[in-house]
Formats: C-alpha cells, structure tokens, sequence
C-alpha cells in the first residue's frame, strides 16, 4: 500500500510539473474562447500614402473589421508616426504594438536571413517573385519557421512586395557602377546590402527611411535606392532629381503580427487575420507593379524628375558572382537554393 500510494504521489508530481511547464512557452496550448470581447489594435508603417504597404494596411483593417463584425478595429498609423522599424518591431515583441508593414531589410537585425533579398538581380522576372513569396511557398515557410526558432515573440503573417527598386541622387544619372564611385549612398540597415554597393563603387550610410529627405539636403547622402512609390510618396523628387532605372530588386516586404496579441486572440480571430493578411500581401504586391509606371509619369510631367536607363549588364557584372558567397555568410544558402528552384 505505501508502494502504492508513493507511486500515485510521484505521478501526480510529474502531471503538475508536465502542467507548469507546458504554461511556460509564448504559445498557449489552447487558444482562449471566444466571449463576445472587443479588440482594438494599432498597425505601424514608416511610409506615406500613395503606397502599396498603405493599401494593403487599409484593407487588412477595412476586412478584419467586416469578417469580425466590428469585433476587431485595426487603426493604421502610417509614416513613421509611431517609430522606426526597429522601434516598432521591439514594440511588437513586447506587445505594445500589434502589426508592422515594412522592409524585409530594416527587419534583418531580428531575421539576418532576410539580408537574401537584397541579393541584386535575384529573381528572373515577376512571376518568379510572386511564386517564391507565397504563403505556400517553402521560402515563406522556412521563415516562419525562423521566426519560432529565433523566439522573436513575432507572427509572421505574409510576405509581400512594393515595387522595383531603382537607385536615386542629387548629382547626377547613375548609368553604370563607375557613377557611384565614392558617392555617399543611404542604405537599410543589412550589411549584405552594403557589401553589394561598395562592391559597385558606392559608400554606404546606413539611415532609417524618414531621414533620408533631411540627409539629401544637408549632404550626410548623395543618393539611395527605393521603390518608386516610396520615393514618391516621401516627396524625395524635391532632393534627388534624377532617378536611374536600375531594377536591380524586386522590393520584399513583411506583414507581421505580435506574438502576445496573436495568443490573446479566440481561434476563429487568428484565422481571419491570417487569412486576411495573406489577401492583403498579394495586394501590396500587386499594388507595387501597378503604381510604378503611373507615379513615374507623373513625377516626369508634374516635377521635372529626369529618368534615365542603365547599363544592367555592368551591375549584374559585378554582383551575380557574390551570391553564393554572401547567402553562406547570412546562413541562407538553403533560402537562395529554394527561390533558384521555383518554377
């Protein structure tokens, strides 16, 4: 009987240290049940409308709202209002914030796998990009993945474009890589990025996305890269007159939730989201490739912005033979492998 009653004692003992430790991970075995509760949550981005981060922002506010009965109201504060990238995502981590749309690459001090996507001249064309970025796409999964094993306290919600990058400046159209020799150039914050760019001639300044219009004026930066939306809808034309047609990135952008938010939600709301956000990437993508040429035109026959092509040849050049290398040196050789396998 007292070998018995020792057994019991020891199962009970092992049951509510199993119970305690299983209450210790950022996610809750089970999701909390849906009581008829309000939620009001708040989504940072660093740029200004027009721009497709602000278009999916709206409608991923605008859907959760209507497929939640007004349950969840989804508040957008767009440029920088709420802080910086880096801002923003530690508040994020910590809950007091509940959604970031922004640069994969201003990400990359959390996820340095990230840095991949500022490989130039990675992708073959659009279609290879949608497809690499997908929801259902190994690339998206495996960074999902990191964001549980890196223990970042982030969902991560879609992965999304904005647009074709294209190289700017206040002195002078950049053709090939011999215009950027010793010129100052503003970056995100990913080293890999800087590499590429000192490889092209470029000394690199890294500098958050709101400060590059004060930067072009005072001369800390002669030029920098961007999507056309965001360099329209920062007004950067009014700085940096010339704008060269380098496409030499297919923009990566990244929708992610707080973990803590995330737990706090009844399973049907996780679904929405999720749901919603993945719409609401493939319309940040979309919305890239539409406003480029529109905003271009404009800012030729509105503000006087002088456009001119480049010699793509001489870039790819310099950088193709670097890609291999530098996914080894940011652990992400098996993402190159996968985006080179899409088809």
């Amino acid at each position: 009987m007292k070998k018995i009653k020792k057994v019991l004692v020891i199962l009970m003992v092992v049951s509510l240290t199993a119970s305690l430790l299983a209450g210790c991970g950022s996610k809750p075995a089970t999701p909390p049940v849906d009581d008829g509760k309000t939620y009001s949550m708040r989504l940072a981005t660093v740029v200004s409308a027009p721009h497709p981060w602000i278009d999916m922002a709206d409608y991923f506010a605008a859907e959760v709202s209507k497929k939640t009965d007004g349950k969840i109201t989804v508040t957008v504060y767009p440029s920088g209002t709420l802080g910086d990238d880096q801002t923003t995502i530690d508040e994020m981590r910590i809950g007091t914030l509940d959604f970031v749309v922004g640069g994969a690459q201003n990400a990359a001090s959390f996820i340095p796998e990230y840095q991949v996507f500022g490989l130039s001249y990675l992708f073959e064309n659009t279609d290879h990009f949608e497809k690499a970025i997908a929801n259902n796409s190994p690339v998206f999964k495996r960074y999902a993945q990191l964001h549980d094993e890196k223990k970042l306290d982030l969902v991560l919600l879609s992965l999304t474009g904005g647009g074709v990058r294209n190289a700017s400046s206040n002195l002078r159209p950049i053709v090939t890589p011999a215009d950027l020799s010793g010129v100052k150039m503003r970056l995100p914050g990913s080293p890999i990025e800087g590499k590429i760019w000192s490889a092209f001639g470029a000394l690199p300044t890294s500098l958050p996305w709101n400060e590059i219009y004060s930067a072009i004026q005072t001369g800390v930066v002669n030029a920098f890269e961007s999507t056309i939306s965001g360099y329209y809808g920062s007004k950067l034309y009014e700085v940096s007159p010339y704008l060269s047609k380098t496409e030499h990135l297919y923009m990566l952008s990244h929708f992610t939730m707080s973990q803590k938010t995330y737990n706090d939600l009844p399973e049907n709301y996780r679904a929405i989201i999720r749901e919603v956000a993945e719409e609401a990437g493939i319309l940040g993508t979309q919305k890239g490739w539409e406003a480029g040429d529109v905003l271009l035109d404009e800012m030729i026959s509105k503000y006087g912005l002088k456009v001119n092509e480049v010699n793509k040849a001489s870039f790819i050049e310099k950088v193709l033979p670097l890609h291999d290398e530098l996914a080894k040196d940011m652990n992400a050789a098996d993402i190159l492998k996968m985006i080179r396998e899409v088809r």
